[in-house]
């Protein structure tokens, strides 16, 4: 994983980069000079936010997930998490209560590889309301994204470290139900989201 880390970290690095570099037809030095101070405080920040967020992601490593954790499943049959993930998996984790451009995005972002997700993509959700499952599964179906597992989740936690910040957030998960390759993603970067999905369709779930 350490591989996509540090594409992601270049990419951050060239939007910033290409954003700051550019051409005015104005000569007025002072405006160029607020505008690249703006851009240069701007990119400051989103290198700020990432590596915050990789910090985040780094406790969560290697954290093993309880295998007697109940989830429902779209029947509305109750399952435990040992007896659904026997092979590795990439799971997106998200609540209704996140905010929903950024729940919209990651979603968005997995239609757009619907034509390499073939298994093992699941998709953990609170709803407060039961039967918004199915009706956001059979949505999700609609989109394109017919090879995903959706599950709700009761409790409304995973109950792991990254749970308190209230963020949809990916993680690989393999059979041993060792949990890593942890990805906060940012709803205005969905380059990101691309990358990280890219590497972890092709390297994890080959």
């Amino acid at each position: 994983m350490k591989k996509v880390t540090y594409v992601i970290i270049i990419l951050i690095i060239l939007i910033c980069a290409l954003s700051y570099k550019i051409k005015f037809n104005n000569n007025d030095f002072n405006t160029i000079s607020l505008l690249q101070d703006k851009k240069l405080k701007d990119c400051k920040t989103e290198l700020a936010t990432f590596e915050q967020n990789f910090i985040y992601e780094r406790e969560n490593e290697n954290l093993e997930l309880d295998g007697n954790l109940p989830l429902i499943d779209i029947e509305g049959n109750t399952v435990l998490v040992k007896n659904i993930i026997k092979a590795n998996s990439l799971v997106l984790r998200f609540s209704e209560l996140n905010c929903g451009e950024c729940i919209n995005a990651e979603i968005n972002a997995l239609v757009n590889n619907k034509n390499k997700i073939k298994k093992n993509v699941i998709l953990i959700a609170y709803y407060q309301d039961r039967r918004n499952l199915f009706v956001f599964f059979k949505d999700f179906q609609n989109k394109g994204l017919t090879n995903i597992q959706m599950y709700l989740l009761p409790n409304e936690a995973l109950l792991i470290p990254l749970d308190k910040l209230n963020i949809p957030y990916y993680f690989c998960i393999n059979s041993n139900l060792i949990m890593n390759n942890f990805f906060i993603p940012q709803k205005d970067k969905s380059t990101l989201s691309k990358v990280y999905l890219d590497y972890t369709l092709k390297s994890f779930l080959k």
